[in-house]
């Protein structure tokens, strides 16, 4: 009789095996452009009950960060083509917030102000992915369309290596603050960025923008735009994700866009939100007024933010 109660209680522990928390590790560099389309597509089925199956045991706790690299970029230091993915517990795969900073497209990292909404993000159920990209500095050589390239990347490296991370890359909405916002942005509305990265925008569901200009042609004038984007007037316009829509229709992910400050930048997010809609897309608008631009993204996720975190929870909760 004790032989067999041991037994019992064995096969029970054995179902679901908790795990606590990861310490910040990183894989070996993965190529984005390596996969093969049977890994593609094996991405796109519905979410598996099995935690077995979805290469991640089952989590008490939220785990993270895991580093791990999305792309080899010859020159390129490692950390700035990684991201970093927090776990919320459960066993199955999760749905993915990815989160893409901002900094003039010239500084910013991946681990910035990251606590709270990695916090907002269990409290909805969902993994949050942070994500880096080369930047433009001094020495970098690095412009447009490298960073709109990188972030491409990294959303097809979810899309093909996320269930053996835990997510699930069916439910993916991307968020994005400033050059972050511009990002999420165009390459949801570029019909070239995602496929030439091997992503399928079609897997991309929803977009959340927040505080930026859409057209950088109206932009002021100014050496971060001209060091991020070079001087073409056509370069700067396709950079544009108002002009992407123009030219190309409206995106197939729907779009949150919060926005604040004067009216000229209120006017210029209120347009790409009509030319969405005008397009037979979905967009809508947040005013996120008395906010600074910086506070937009540092309240997100905050308890007591009454302006950002309520839209953006009610929206990302019909995503997914």
């Amino acid at each position: 009789m004790r032989k067999t109660l041991l037994l019992v209680s064995a096969l029970l522990i054995a179902g679901c095996t908790a795990t606590e928390p990861e310490s910040s590790s990183t894989t070996s560099p993965t190529s984005t452009t390596s996969h093969t389309s049977s890994n593609r597509s094996s991405s796109t089925t519905g979410p598996t009950t099995s935690a077995e199956a979805s290469g991640a045991s089952c989590r008490e706790k939220a785990s993270g960060p895991k580093t791990l690299s999305y792309a080899q970029r010859s020159g390129v230091e490692p950390n700035l083509t990684s991201l970093d993915v927090y776990l919320p517990p459960g066993c199955g795969p999760a749905p993915v917030l990815m989160w893409v900073h901002g900094g003039g497209w010239r500084r910013g990292d991946k681990s910035n102000g990251m606590r709270q909404k990695v916090a907002w993000a269990e409290s909805l159920g969902a993994a949050l992915v942070s994500v880096n990209y080369r930047l433009t500095t001094p020495d970098s050589g690095v412009q447009w369309p490298d960073h709109g390239q990188d972030l491409a990347a990294a959303v097809a490296w979810v899309q093909q290596n996320g269930p053996a991370e835990g997510l699930d890359p069916t439910k993916l909405t991307l968020i994005g603050h400033s050059a972050g916002a511009h990002l999420v942005a165009i390459v949801a509305t570029d019909p070239a960025l995602l496929p030439d990265a091997g992503a399928d925008p079609a897997m991309v569901s929803c977009v959340v923008a927040l505080d930026f200009s859409f057209d950088l042609a109206r932009a002021p004038a100014d050496k971060m735009i001209a060091d991020a984007f070079g001087t073409d007037p056509e370069v700067i316009a396709a950079a544009s994700p108002n002009v992407q829509v123009e030219r190309n229709g409206a995106p197939s992910a729907r779009f949150l866009i919060a926005t604040r400050g004067g009216r000229s930048r209120v006017a210029d997010a209120q347009a790409f939100v009509d030319l969405v809609t005008t397009a037979g897309g979905s967009a809508e608008l947040v005013d996120a007024s008395p906010y600074t631009h910086n506070q937009v993204s540092t309240r997100l996720g905050a308890a007591d933010d009454t302006l950002v975190t309520p839209a953006v929870t009610e929206f990302v909760q019909s995503c997914n």
